[in-house]
């Protein structure tokens, strides 16, 4: 006994067993660990074996394991059954080749789980029959095994599932799995070698003895099936196509009709609505309605409610007038049912059924449709004001249900019905005490603009956007996402007069920063629908804002705008302000309207840099890292190589040696990207300015930046540019330096509106207050996967310690202190990183924070959060 338990408790461990070996012995295990395992190890390993050890041996197991007694086994084996399915049925189909799997193998199982009373099981077995359904229906007709597909649709899913469920309900014998007393010795197949092959034959006396059980259900199994029976056939409905499912589903449905369980016809009006659009129109008027019309009338109201609920599917397939008699007729006796529910269900499908009657070819002719007055009318009645003795009486929800469902009806009925009836209910109901109906038309507003037009929507909707601007958080959300849709459907002229309100939107926004994200998503849109005068004076200083969020995720959204911007702004200096229309009161009066635009966009753009030069000088390190994201946003987006070099790679010279890493890191990143973006560095370092010496070219100052990156003391800044240096040019750095070549810490000229400021001005102060839990400290990419040549690393590392040594201790003090931000929030001088981690601490304790440190950039958490937190600091 106890060297049973121990041989068990070594299976998961033994490695001198095969997988087949393994895993029959795990799913014979005692213990539901192991069989656990095997449960969900079958589809790995069946995939990894031999086909005719997947057939002899691991077939049975399958068997098995889906009549443990455990569920959990069973759900673990349910889990990944389809893919079990897949494997069998893809490399031994039922035929008669061997090695191949008897017919209805895995139908017996599937039908267990269906009638379990373990609703997750059945759940899973069901989606385990529709994915393999589909994935059998999705060969293409071009493909080798596509009558092997088509064949096995036939045998096993219909003739096995639905036909056994079929034969249960019918009280017929269904055959159940391979008998559980054949022996564990024995093999379904026999070996018989060939030449220098071996072929597997079927063993006729083990394969009778699959037939010798049978499994008995009670009534309430039945009735189980029918269901189950039902729902598969609505949900296979696609897979087996219009004759199928006339000669095959229909006469299902047809004798579920007339059971004497309620929920059995309630599934059978559900199929009703799954075959309407699959079986071809003559089968519709012929056999559909009818049965349609049998169980509308049925005295179950969740039979009637199921009837309800497929009537936009039988009317979209109607002819009009037999479409308008069905509707009419459907609305007129269910807004009067004893049942509540029947009566809410109908002011549900309102909006969907009054959609049916749109022409199919609507967006092409822009025409209504042809609506009965009476689905109008009861669609208008939803939204009438209630009085207080009414609200008793009628449910609130059919308020939310009409705002929900108006874009529909007005799109349906057309622009002129909007005017006549629509127009005083939508006003009403926009109004409304709920929340949710205002939530609802918030963020249908746009739509109702585009179809209603911009006349209409200036007269009509615009009072409702401002009053929605200044609704709750809920309501705002709706309008704010789809702000640029709405402003754009508006006439130009229209357009210009409401984009001033957007500072407005934003101070209202400010107590809450998830719309202030979403407004800031909107703002690149927003600004293609206006001239570059427009853009600069009032989208520009939202995106400056943006930049300077306090949460990331704003800031993230603010540097998405700035190619959007400047494209806008450089194709107007590119026309010379043709587009420009504001320019009567510009001065010059001596100047042409050609002039005067010309100008005006020159001064539009320097207003646009001079505004991104002011976040390369920012105090804050959080605005300066942003600069850099706005350089890899703008590469992203294609900007020329000599417009980026012009202005944007030599304000990258001064962040390559930020006090700050977390900036030396985001400028690392970017730099990163020029170097490996399709010959963009290439196209850099070709572009030389004649007006300008030879260390301020592009090449050199792209050589600079390397540089300080490539010898920054931080791993973290080194590792994005590993890659972009050759050991060679590493060592001529070096060399350059040891000769005391001053070339490389030289400062390049800029224009005088854009001066770089000097090291001492470059440097940031330390900030006031410290990092918030919200923000994050460090900016990281993990979508960027680098894989550094290990030589070259090794190389530039034995590079940098042979550079180190060969400093003198004059040249070590004259190091640049690194600025850090305070922990404790106290504005203090700036203090050397080395000095401050020192700081009456010993070399141990030292070493433990710098090891903390090391991690901080790559695990996304603020320093301070951890130094604070570090019992080491904190001592």
């Amino acid at each position: 006994m106890e060297n049973t338990e121990q041989d068990n408790d070594d299976l998961l461990l033994d490695t001198s067993m095969s997988p087949v070996e393994r895993l029959v012995k795990l799913s014979k295990s005692k213990r539901l660990l192991q069989r656990l395992v095997a449960a969900r190890e079958v589809s790995v390993v069946i995939y990894n074996i031999e086909i005719y050890d997947a057939v002899e041996h691991i077939l049975p197991v399958i068997i098995a394991l889906s009549k443990d007694e455990e569920d959990a086994v069973r759900e673990a084996l349910a889990t990944d059954i389809d893919k079990i399915m897949n494997y069998y049925y893809t490399h031994a189909p039922p035929s008669s080749h061997t090695p191949s799997i008897p017919p209805h193998s895995f139908a017996p199982i599937l039908i267990d789980f269906l009638l379990e009373q373990n609703t997750s099981l059945a759940s899973l077995a069901q989606q385990a029959i529709v994915a393999i359904a589909f994935k059998l229906a999705d060969t293409p007709t071009t493909a080798d095994n596509y009558q092997v597909d088509q064949k096995l649709l036939d045998t096993e899913i219909y003739d096995g599932i639905l036909v056994g469920l079929l034969d249960i309900i019918h009280g017929r014998k269904l055959l159940d799995s391979f008998s559980s007393d054949i022996n564990e010795d024995e093999s379904i197949y026999s070996i018989k070698p060939k030449g220098n092959d071996i072929f597997l034959l079927r063993s006729p006396s083990i394969a009778d003895k699959k037939i010798n059980k049978t499994k008995q259900y009670d009534e309430g199994g039945l009735n189980l099936a029918k269901m189950v029976c039902l729902m598969l056939v609505s949900a296979l409905a696609d897979v087996f196509g219009a004759d199928r499912c006339t000669e095959k589903f229909l006469p299902i449905i047809e004798e579920m009709i007339n059971d004497q369980m309620f929920y059995v016809r309630k599934e059978a009006a559900g199929a009703v609505g799954s075959l309407a659009g699959i079986v071809p129109p003559n089968i519709t008027l012929t056999k559909l309605i009818p049965i349609y019309s049998t169980l509308s009338k049925d005295t179950i109201w969740h039979v009637r409610r199921a009837c309800l609920v497929i009537l936009p599917a039988l009317c979209e397939v109607l002819p009009l007038e037999m479409k308008k008699r069905m509707a009419v007729e459907g609305v007129e006796m269910f807004q009067n049912d004893v049942s509540k529910s029947v009566r809410n269900t109908l002011a549900d499908i309102m909006g969907e059924l009054i959609s049916k009657f749109l022409p199919d070819d609507w967006k092409q002719t822009n025409m209504p449709g042809e609506v009965p007055k009476e689905l109008l009318d009861y669609f208008i009645s939803l939204g009438n004001a209630l009085t207080s003795s009414q609200i008793c009486k009628m449910d609130t929800d059919r308020a939310y249900n009409c705002a929900y469902n108006f874009p529909a009806v007005v799109l349906t009925t057309g622009v002129e019905y909007w005017d006549s009836h629509l127009k005083e209910t939508y006003l009403n109901l926009t109004k409304d005490y709920q929340i949710k109906v205002r939530k609802s038309f918030a963020h249908s507003l746009h739509d109702i603009a585009r179809i209603i037009g911009p006349e209409r929507t200036e007269r009509d909707l615009v009072q409702i956007f401002a009053l929605y601007l200044m609704d709750l958080d809920d309501v705002k959300q709706g309008v704010l996402e789809h702000l640029a849709d709405f402003l754009g459907v508006l006439a130009i002229s229209s357009r210009n007069e409401y984009i001033p309100i957007l500072a407005e939107v934003w101070d209202g926004v400010m107590v809450n920063w998830y719309l202030r994200d979403i407004l800031t998503s909107q703002l690149r849109d927003i600004a293609k629908l206006f001239d570059a005068s427009r853009v600069v004076e009032h989208i520009l200083p939202l995106a400056i804002r943006a930049c300077h969020d306090e949460f990331a995720a704003v800031r993230e959204t603010g540097v998405e705008i700035f190619p959007v911007i400047l494209e806008i702004v450089k194709r107007t200096v590119d026309e010379d302000g043709e587009s420009l229309s504001n320019v009567d009161d510009l001065d010059g009066e001596n100047d042409s309207v050609f002039e005067r635009k010309q100008k005006y966009a020159l001064a539009l753009l320097n207003h646009v840099m001079e505004k991104l030069d002011e976040l390369v000088r920012s105090d804050s390190y959080r605005t300066r890292l942003v600069f850099t994201q706005i350089c890899r946003s703008l590469l992203q987006a294609g900007i020329d190589a000599g417009d980026f070099a012009s202005f944007f790679l030599l304000r990258l010279l001064p962040l390559s040696k930020d006090r700050v890493v977390n900036v030396r890191i985001a400028t690392s990143r970017t730099v990163y990207m020029i170097c490996t973006f399709g010959g963009y560095r290439a196209d850099i370092e070709s572009i030389t300015f004649s007006d300008v010496n030879e260390s301020s070219n592009p090449k050199q100052i792209l050589e600079n930046i390397l540089y300080n990156l490539i010898s920054d003391r931080d791993r973290d800044v080194r590792y994005y540019v590993t890659e972009c240096v050759s050991s060679e040019v590493y060592e001529q750095f070096i060399e350059r330096k040891r000769e005391g070549d001053g070339y490389l810490n030289k400062m390049a000229t800029i224009p005088e509106y854009t001066d770089v400021v000097d090291d001492a001005e470059c440097d940031p102060p330390v900030l006031n207050t410290p990092l918030s839990d919200h923000q994050e400290d460090i900016d990281v990419d993990y979508n960027i996967e680098l894989e550094p040549d290990n030589n070259s690393v090794s190389l530039m590392n034995e590079l940098l310690k042979k550079e180190e040594e060969s400093k003198t201790e004059g040249i070590n003090s004259e190091e640049k202190t690194e600025s850090v931000v305070p922990l404790n929030g106290v504005n203090s001088h700036p203090v050397a990183e080395d000095e401050m981690m020192t700081d009456d601490l010993d070399m141990q304790e030292v070493q433990e924070i710098a090891e903390i440190a090391q991690h901080v950039y790559l695990a996304k958490v603020p320093a301070h959060m951890i130094l604070n937190n570090s019992n080491t600091y904190s001592s």
